[in-house]
């Protein structure tokens, strides 16, 4: 889908889509029970939600520096730095929507 995604307060995940004028919600992670409500229901039922759109908010330039990063820690991680894993873990927490683990002394 294109536009917005919604995560809710177990985990979740739905796509926003328009039906006849109504903001509708659709489980997308638990395809067993498809589960289609509006907008407001998905709120009162299972909030907080928080939104997700689909499109990159990195810049260009850091979007493609960011990709180089991870192709070196995934493809060569024993030449990648201690920095350059943190920079792909921290990339991670932001896509995930969590916070980091504090560091260990």
């Amino acid at each position: 889908m294109r536009g917005l995604t919604a995560t809710d307060r177990h985990g979740r995940t739905w796509d926003l889509i328009a039906i006849e004028s109504v903001i509708c919600a659709l489980l997308v992670t638990d395809t067993r029970t498809p589960t289609v409500m509006s907008a407001p229901d998905l709120i009162d039922t299972h909030g907080p939600i928080r939104l997700s759109p689909d499109r990159c908010r990195l810049s260009p330039g850091a979007r493609d520096a960011l990709v180089d990063v991870v192709d070196l820690v995934a493809s060569e991680p024993e030449t990648a730095t201690i920095e350059q894993i943190r920079e792909v873990a921290a990339a991670a927490h932001l896509l995930l929507g969590v916070k980091p683990a504090p560091r260990s002394a």
